[in-house]
């Protein structure tokens, strides 16, 4: 297995991981028994991976044929909802690991439209819908509007993640485009979430 391989190997598990955590949290704060906490986890954990293997025409999608997958998926909404058992507080940690599945779930989504010859507009709005994906399914399951379409900064941090890995893949290896786009994401989106960073609405604007 090569570098590059390796890095896009490592960056499915801590996407599949950090959706997972995210999607058993919002189970668990919304009530949700075992069962339940345990698809909204596996839901989010592998939304944005098929539509990511969608967009490149891989099927059927990797989530259905990866055992290693659902295992890290597995491990890590059981892990949850031990945590959740000792720890009172850890529903407050759900939007940091979404930022963190959304970082590494919009740079693959990206890589895999920079793979297939599209442009930067191609490559940012891959980066979105796979980053965006599983927290779009965890929400509508949820019984919610998407935070996507709502507030806070979120599938912008997404596109702007896209764009920085189309711009510095011209530069550097893909392997580090890759990282430093991730990163990119998720900081946007824990900083929206510190300072209260929001797209401007519509009955709110002066046009």
């Amino acid at each position: 297995m090569g570098v590059f391989e390796l890095v896009v190997l490592m960056m499915n598990y801590v996407g599949v991981f950090a959706f997972a955590v995210s999607g058993a949290l919002k189970g668990i704060d919304k009530d949700m028994d075992i069962f339940g906490c345990a698809f909204l986890g596996l839901a989010t954990a592998f939304g944005g991976g098929v539509i990511r293997d969608i967009i490149a025409g891989n099927v059927p999608p990797l989530a259905f044929r990866s055992e290693p997958d659902f295992i890290v998926a597995i491990v890590a909404i059981t892990v949850t909802i031990c945590m959740y058992r000792r720890v009172s507080n850890v529903i407050g940690l759900l939007p940091y690991f979404d930022a963190v599945g959304l970082g590494a779930f919009a740079a693959l989504g990206g890589t895999v439209a920079l793979n297939a010859g599209l442009g930067p507009l191609g490559v940012m709005f891959a980066s979105m819908f796979t980053g965006a994906g599983g927290g779009i399914i965890r929400d509508v399951l949820a019984g919610e509007i998407p935070l996507i379409f709502t507030r806070e900064f979120y599938a912008t941090a997404a596109l702007i993640g896209g764009a920085s890995l189309y711009i510095l893949s011209s530069f550097v290896s893909l392997e580090v485009a890759m990282f430093i786009s991730a990163l990119i994401t998720t900081i946007l989106r824990i900083a929206s979430i510190k300072f209260g960073w929001n797209l401007p609405k519509v009955k709110n604007s002066v046009i």
